[in-house]
Parts: C-alpha cells; structure tokens; sequence
C-alpha cells in the first residue's frame, strides 16, 4: 500500500471516526446529564454491577469476532456462517448463566435491582453472534462511514427511549430500555446494509480456524477491559452501589473526552495493518503515526482534566456526585499513559502476533488486579491509580517488543513523543498557577471556560514556536496530506 494510500485511508477512517465519536459522545454525555438528574447514583451503580460479565460477551465478544474474520480474510458464506457458530456457542450459555445468577448476585450484593437488570443483560447476548458477523462484513471495505452513520444513530435513538422512561412512573428501567432499543436499532441497521442471514452450512476447518483467532483476540479484549470491570467489582464490594455509582460517573466523563480523540485511533488499527501485512515500512509508519497522534490529542486533554476535574463535576453533575472530582482526576491520570501502554495490545493483533499479544495482556491484568486486591484502601479514587500503576512498566516492555517487531529505535520513537508530553506539561502548570493566582473568584463555569481557552493558547503557541514541524506532520496526517 503505497504512502499516500496510507495516508489517504488514516484521513478517512480518522475523520469519519472522529465525526462518530464526538457527535456520538456528545449526544451520549448530553443523554448521561439528563438522565443523572433524574436517577441517583446506586441506579448507575446496580446497572454497571449487572453488564460486568454481559460486557464479556456484548463487546469484548462482539470486536473479537469482528477481527478474527477480518484477520483470517475469508468472507464466504461458509467461513461466515463458522464465525456466527463459534461466536453463539459462547454467547448461548452466557445469557442462560445471566438469567439464572441475577436473584443470586442482587442477595449477595444486596442490590435487589441486579436481579431483574441482569437478565435482561444475558438475553440481549443472543443478538450479539448476528452482530459481530456483520460488524465484519461492514468493515472488510473499511466502511467506517456506515459504522458512524450506525453508531449516532442508535445513541439518539436509545437515549430518546432512555429518557422517555427516566419521565415516567418506570424510571428504574430507564437505563436497561436505552440499551435494549439502542442495540435493537443496531441490527435492524446493520441487517439492511448487509442482508445477512446466519445460516448452517459451514465446515470443519474454517471452525476450527476461527476458534483459534477467536479465543486469544477475545481473551485480549476481555483481560484489557478486566481492570475496569475488576474495579467495578471491588468497589461493589468494599463500598457500596452510590460509590459504584460515583466511579461509573467519573469513567463516564472521562470516556467523553477519551473516546472522541482516542476510539477513532483504535479503530484503525485491523483495518490498515491487514492492508500492509508484510510491508515492514508502511507497518512502521502506522504505528508511528497513530501513537504520535495519540500523544499529540490525548496528553493536553488529561493534562488539562487533571487541573480541573473539580470546576468539570461541579459544572455538569448535581450536588448528590461531588464525590467525582478525586475519581475523575484518578482516572485522568492513569490516561496520560494512552501513548506508552494502551495501544499495545491491540497493535500486536495487529500484526498477528495474537499469542504474544496474550500473555502480554495476561501478565498486565494479573499483576494490577493482584494489587487491587493485595493492597486494601477506602479510597475510591487511590484504588483507580492502585489499579494503573504496574501498567506503566508492562507498557515500556510491550513498546519494547513492537519496536523490535517494527526495526523502530526505541530512541527515536519516544522523542518523537516529547513534543506532546512537554507542552502537555507547561500547560498544566501555567493553567493551576493562573487558576489558583487569579480566578479564584470566578464561578465553576466561568473558570472552566477560561482554563480551557488558555490550555488551547498555551498548547499549540509551545508547539509553533519550539516543534512546529512536528505538529505541522500530525495535522496533515490527519488531514490526509501526509507522506
């Protein structure tokens, strides 16, 4: 795939992406606020306790499935009908585990709502094998346009359907109806565009094969979302469903500003790699591009979180979640970690290096969910960072390795980096020291509004005057002028 192909493709996917994750977490966090006023927090709490283990399925099952079909290349009916079969063989007993195990989760946790959230959770599982296949099918074009247009489409539509029942005599089913319809909306959506139908004809190999793409890329995905679900977990145990509630509130808004900037980077990852498999240039200048634009977006954005996770809460939530401006701020600053340790799982699957890929992940959750557990705090927000903390070592050594994969000088690639982690960091500092010297009669909005102005002034005025080529090279890679 010649450079300016490269180039021309990270463009689309990125803007394409890019329109899908801000009008779709826009839409989502607008949907979030009016729904926090309307709920309290153990509502949000009981809801996150009750998708943990359904999560495993509906999405980390769901983008497994994607990428084994799109790894192994084979679209026939055959190899598709083999994907839906291996996908519903784990989907099945799932959803039957979920339908029995709510009254027993809600006693235990003495959340009675996780005994009617639950089922409903497992019985949206049974869609999920239909979904994923087509998920595929949509993205073997990398048709990322199809995916934005389906992405905010059924966030409005859920989320119409979610406050309708948060105004109604109902509003404890307000969060479960939002995603019933919302996920509904998705295959009607996704069924018109590809007219699939699962089917039974398949054959043994091509089983056989996707099983063994399917389990490590799921695993992959579930054991890097298990620090997340881990700290779900052992807040329900060690606090209680508000604090659960608090948490969910916190990774909500963060997730606002993450996913904007850093899921449209994700996305590209399957896509483009299998379009340059074997060309050791063109993979090198894919990953290069994406972490050095990860830092350039998502350095400033958490930076700056860090410094203003108080004005943020008090400006957006009701006074019942002050408790989530500690937790904000954790969560943040575990993200100043995206362009070191985030990305490296999935850039292994990227390059097929799927076993690798697994242990890596394996060792990272196992050595920070141990220290979760082996470390006991009533701190919510010192649990987030207890959580974080042995990523950061397992990201050095996973960079390490792709690098080496990749014939990249290690050198080379984190001061490529700098620019964005040295005026991320003048940033912060100049933005607290005005804060605290000169607005400390300003309102939470009027605070906010000046520290980010000033956060975008500061940013981008270091990076002209002292890395101007550099940044002038992300904004054209994202504008699809690079070479």
């Amino acid at each position: 795939m010649p450079d300016n192909s490269i180039a021309s493709a990270l463009r689309n996917a990125f803007v394409w992406n890019t329109i899908n994750a801000i009008f779709s977490q826009a839409a989502g966090f607008i949907i979030f606020l009016i729904l926090a006023h309307m709920l309290n927090p153990a509502i949000f709490g009981a809801v996150a306790l009750s998708a943990v283990v359904a999560d495993f399925v509906a999405v980390d099952g769901r983008y497994a499935g994607m990428d084994a079909i799109l790894q192994r290349g084979a679209f026939d009916r055959k190899s598709l009908n083999a994907a839906f079969l291996a996908l519903t063989s784990i989907a099945a007993p799932v959803a039957a585990i979920l339908l029995a195990a709510g009254p027993i989760v809600a006693g235990l946790e003495n959340v009675p709502l996780i005994g009617y959230y639950m089922p409903i959770f497992g019985l949206l599982l049974l869609v999920t094998p239909w979904l994923s296949v087509m998920d595929a099918i949509i993205m073997r074009d990398l048709g990322f346009k199809t995916f934005a247009k389906r992405n905010m489409s059924s966030t409005i539509v859920g989320g119409v359907a979610g406050i309708a029942v948060a105004f109604s005599p109902l509003a404890i089913w307000a969060l479960p109806v939002q995603r019933v319809t919302s996920t509904f909306f998705v295959l009607v959506f996704e069924f018109l565009h590809t007219r699939w139908i699962p089917g039974l004809k398949t054959d043994a190999e091509a089983r056989r094969d996707l099983f063994r793409r399917l389990i490590p890329l799921w695993l992959i995905a579930a054991i890097n979302l298990s620090m997340q679900r881990a700290t779900v977990l052992v807040f329900g145990i060690r606090f209680d469903s508000a604090t659960v509630g608090l948490f969910r509130a916190a990774d909500r808004i963060s997730e606002s500003v993450q996913n904007p900037i850093i899921s449209p980077l994700f996305a590209l990852w399957f896509p483009l790699m299998s379009k340059v498999r074997g060309n050791i240039q063109a993979e090198a200048h894919v990953f290069t591009t994406i972490i050095r634009t990860s830092a350039f977006v998502a350095l400033p954005a958490f930076a700056g979180i860090i410094v203003v996770a108080g004005d943020l809460t008090n400006a957006l939530l009701p006074h019942s979640y002050e408790g989530v401006a500690p937790i904000l701020r954790a969560v943040a600053i575990t993200s100043l970690m995206i362009p070191v340790a985030w990305f490296n799982p999935i850039a292994m699957n990227a390059l097929g290096m799927n076993r690798r890929s697994l242990q890596y992940s394996a060792a990272v959750a196992a050595t920070c969910i141990g220290a979760l557990v082996a470390i006991p705090t009533h701190s919510p927000q010192l649990a987030v960072l207890i959580t974080a903390a042995p990523a950061t070592f397992y990201g050095l050594y996973g960079n390490l390795v792709l690098l080496r994969r990749l014939q990249i000088s290690p050198l080379g690639h984190y001061l490529g980096l700098l620019p964005a982690a040295l005026s991320a960091a003048v940033m912060a500092i100049i933005i607290g020291y005005v804060r605290s010297a000169f607005l400390g009669e300003f309102t939470a909005v009027e605070r906010l509004a000046i520290s980010v102005c000033l956060g975008i002034a500061v940013y981008f005025g270091l990076l002209a005057c002292f890395s101007r080529r550099w940044m002038t090279e992300r904004v054209q890679l994202l504008v699809g002028h690079g070479s």
